[in-house]
């Protein structure tokens, strides 16, 4: 009996996405279902152009968060440039590796900033390309809505104070021996009480890496466009030199 209500939920799960995802990712998502991680996805809170993120809920009817990367959207070129850096991992041969590959660097990623108190989300489990972690929003049981981004909280009045924090996590993130790779804006989620954290760590690498002082500049440069626009005097080299400190 218990086998049969297993095959019909899994059923249903398929009749509700199976335009969405591949075979493989919806087995993936059942897995962590029946292996108790959630109990099922609810709504989209993010459609990107290579991963979809969804809230779900725990049996012990907790919000998390599920990052679906998506195999036949990625940019597999991207995504073996970034990969080809990073000497933790072999380099894929086949696109689906790829996928596979980065999904388990960005949980790599988030287990090591997380372990080094570096503020990014709780990082909980991971099945191929599907990736289970905290939900960073309210907890509101019906409508889920995520921490805003910092382009959307910055202003004059609380400008230097999310800069300081900003900046401090980076750091952190550079003692825990990874360069973001990526970090804009547009990655950075601000809480009620102005605290920074990091998103979206797929494209982060080791600073021992060749081309992790490339893409420190790059975040860097990304940091202080942004807060100069907001009216801080600050500086590149200033900015690069208190991370690595």
């Amino acid at each position: 009996m218990k086998r049969e209500k297993q095959k019909e939920k899994k059923e249903d799960l398929f009749k509700a996405y199976k335009d969405v995802f591949d075979e493989g990712t919806m087995n993936s998502v059942w897995y962590l279902i029946t292996h108790r991680k959630f109990e099922g996805l609810e709504s989209p809170i993010k459609l990107g152009k290579e991963s979809n993120v969804f809230t779900a809920l725990t049996k012990e009817n907790k919000r998390i968060c599920v990052k679906i990367h998506r195999i036949a959207a990625s940019d597999f070129f991207t995504m073996s440039s970034y990969l080809a850096m990073d000497t933790r991992f072999r380099k894929p041969e086949r696109k689906m590796q790829v996928v596979l590959m980065w999904a388990k660097r960005e949980f790599s990623n988030l287990l090591r900033a997380y372990k080094s108190s570096v503020s990014v989300p709780t990082p909980i489990a991971i099945r191929e390309n599907v990736l289970v972690m905290e939900f960073l929003g309210n907890k509101h049981p019906e409508i889920p809505r995520p921490l805003p981004l910092m382009k959307d909280i910055v202003n004059s009045d609380n400008v230097n104070e999310v800069y300081e924090k900003t900046v401090e996590e980076v750091r952190k993130l550079y003692k825990a021996g990874l360069v973001h790779g990526d970090l804009s804006e547009f990655n950075v989620l601000i809480d009620e009480n102005l605290k920074p954290y990091l998103i979206d760590l797929s494209h982060a690498i080791p600073i021992l890496a060749p081309a992790s002082e490339q893409l420190l500049d790059r975040d860097v440069d990304n940091i202080v466009r942004f807060f100069k626009k907001k009216g801080l005097k600050i500086e590149k080299e200033e900015v690069k030199r208190y991370i690595k400190s």
